[in-house]
């Protein structure tokens, strides 16, 4: 009898030190997940390095400014946070996981669809950009549902290495994400007649399948300013 009452000692006390060992790894396991999540955060929603520098450099001396490759224009809407630079790729892909250096960064950059013309000759036009928190990348976008600031914030400029074009919001809508905007939405079909269109697409919060949009009236400046073009 002693000796199974021995056995049985010994099997509470392995017991009881396997299930701290397995309740300390799982503890561990959630801190670092923890700590994975809030850096990954905070990665997430901030803006490539850079960014600031090159606005400055725009903004104080366009004429100026030496282009980045695959950087084909400046967007910037009056009194909002969107104020960033376009670039370009060989698919709608690659920006999204990268900067406008080419430098892995999980908020990507804003881009013009691949489809499109360089110079926004195209009835319509898109540029994509993240959704993110701190009213950074495209997030200014959801605003405009609200119809106050809607009609405090309707005019842009975007500035390109050939000229510029002043923008007009004209409509905010939500689409879904199944539809292929580049070739299912145009200025025609969203009933704003003929002209030239600029269509900024982000994510809606209400679900994975629609985006918010906020569509522009472009129109190129009769004297608009002219930039050298160059790399770095």
């Amino acid at each position: 009898m002693e000796y199974k009452s021995a056995r049985y000692i010994v099997f509470c006390r392995v017991l009881g030190f396997l299930i701290k060992t397995t309740c300390y790894i799982a503890i561990l396991a959630l801190m670092s997940l923890s700590t994975y999540t809030f850096y990954d955060g905070i990665a997430v929603n901030r803006e490539p390095d850079g960014i600031r520098q090159l606005r400055g450099q725009i903004s104080d001396s366009a004429e100026a400014f030496v282009w980045p490759d695959e950087m084909v224009a400046w967007l910037k809407i009056d009194g909002t946070h969107i104020d960033y630079p376009v670039m370009q790729g060989g698919d709608n892909k690659w920006y999204l996981t990268h900067d406008y250096l080419g430098r892995e960064a999980m908020s990507g950059s804003v881009f013009l669809d691949y489809r499109n013309r360089q110079d926004f000759s195209d009835d319509l036009s898109i540029i994509y950009g993240h959704r993110m928190n701190n009213d950074l990348m495209f997030s200014d976008v959801a605003k405009f549902a609200d119809a106050e600031y809607f009609e405090e914030h309707r005019n842009g400029l975007l500035k390109t290495p050939n000229g510029e074009y002043e923008l007009r919001v004209v409509v905010h809508n939500i689409l879904s994400a199944e539809d292929n905007a580049y070739e299912e939405v145009s200025g025609a079909s969203l009933g704003l007649g003929s002209g030239k269109y600029l269509l900024l697409s982000t994510c809606n919060r209400s679900g994975r399948m629609k985006r918010d949009v906020l569509i522009m009236e472009i129109k190129k400046r009769p004297n608009g300013l002219i930039c050298e073009s160059g790399g770095v």
